[in-house]
C-alpha cells in the first residue's frame, strides 16, 4: 500500500468509519478498493493525463488516480455537493498533496468544464443516483478529448435478489401480490435506482458516439442466518440521502396495515434462516476515438 492509500485510509477510519468495527472496515475497504482498481486499471492512466473523477464523495477514485499518476498530470475531484468536495480539499491537505490535484463542484449532466479537455473520465456509482442518465453521458462525452476514456462503475439494483426469493409462497399472505409490488419497485422507470440497465446504457453510449464499448458483469453472492429484528432495517434504510426508503415505494403501493403485516411475516419466516443474497454491478469502459 502506497503512503497516498495509506493516509487516505487512515483519515477515513477515523472519521468517515469511525463507528465501524475493525471487520466492518476491513470489508468495506477490500471491496471499496476492488472496484476503485478494477476502474482506474480499464481507464489505462497515463502520465500527463487530466483526469475527472465524476461524484466523487470522499475521493475513493480521484486519490487513486492521483497514487497512480504521482503528480504527473491533473486529478479533478469533481461533485455537485460542495461538502464532499471541501471533504476531498481537507483530505489532500491532511495527506500532503501540493499540485497536480484540484476539486470542482458541478452536476455531473451539466460540468464546468470546457469542451475536449480530459484524458480520462471515471466514477463509481454515480448514474444511480440520476435520473436522466443519457445527459450525464453526453456531457463526459463533450469533455472528453479525442482519443478519451470513460470508465465507471454501476450497481444494477433491478437484478438484485427480491424478499419474495427468500420465502416460500405460504409464509406471505397473498405473495402473489407482495411479488409483484416488488417487481414494480425494482423495475420503476421514474426513480433513478432502477430506471436502467446495463444494455440502456450501452445503447446512450452508442448513442452517444462513444466506441468500442465493453460491458463486463460482476455478480457478489453473501450467505448468511438471518436474524428476524434486522428485518425491518431492510426495509428502513435509504439507498441515498433524501430517497424513499424500502418501506416508502411499499407504501405507494399498500396501506400501512398490510405493508406492517408483509414485515411482520417476514420477520417470521426469516428468522434463523440460512440465506444467499445477491448483487448485480457492472464495470462499463468505452472510448472516444481519433
Amino acid at each position: 500500500m502506497s503512503q497516498v492509500v495509506k493516509n487516505w485510509t487512515d483519515w477515513l477510519k477515523n472519521t468517515r468509519f469511525s463507528s465501524f468495527s475493525e471487520e466492518q472496515r476491513a470489508q468495506t475497504f477490500g471491496w471499496l478498493f476492488s472496484v476503485r482498481d478494477r476502474v482506474l486499471a480499464n481507464a489505462k492512466l497515463e502520465a500527463g493525463n487530466i483526469v475527472v473523477d465524476i461524484g466523487t464523495g470522499t475521493g475513493l477514485l480521484a486519490f487513486g488516480a492521483y497514487d497512480i499518476l504521482h503528480g504527473n498530470g491533473l486529478v479533478i475531484a469533481s461533485d455537485k455537493f460542495s461538502d464532499c468536495t471541501d471533504e476531498c480539499k481537507q483530505i489532500a491537505q491532511a495527506i500532503g498533496i501540493k499540485s497536480g490535484f484540484d476539486t470542482l463542484v458541478s452536476p455531473a449532466d451539466k460540468l464546468d468544464l470546457p469542451d475536449c479537455y480530459a484524458d480520462r473520465v471515471v466514477m463509481r456509482s454515480v448514474l444511480v443516483h440520476i435520473l436522466d442518465k443519457e445527459a450525464c453521458i453526453r456531457e463526459f462525452f463533450r469533455v472528453l478529448k479525442q482519443g478519451g476514456i470513460l470508465s465507471f462503475f454501476e450497481p444494477i439494483m433491478s437484478s438484485n435478489t427480491k424478499y419474495s426469493d427468500l420465502v416460500r409462497p405460504e409464509e406471505i399472505t397473498d405473495y402473489e401480490k407482495f411479488k409483484d409490488i416488488e417487481y414494480d419497485i425494482t423495475h420503476d422507470k421514474s426513480d433513478p435506482i432502477t430506471n436502467f440497465d446495463e444494455i440502456e446504457l450501452k445503447g446512450m453510449l452508442e448513442k452517444t458516439g462513444f466506441s468500442d464499448i465493453q460491458v463486463d458483469e460482476d455478480i457478489i453472492s453473501s450467505t448468511y442466518v438471518v436474524d428476524g429484528e434486522s428485518v425491518p432495517q431492510w426495509f428502513n434504510s435509504q439507498p441515498s440521502p433524501g430517497s424513499l426508503s424500502l418501506k416508502g415505494r411499499f407504501l405507494k403501493y399498500v396501506s400501512e396495515e398490510v405493508f406492517e403485516r408483509y414485515l411482520l411475516e417476514l420477520r417470521k419466516a426469516l428468522h434463523g434462516r440460512e440465506i444467499t443474497v445477491s448483487t448485480r454491478s457492472v464495470y462499463i469502459l468505452s472510448l472516444i476515438h481519433i
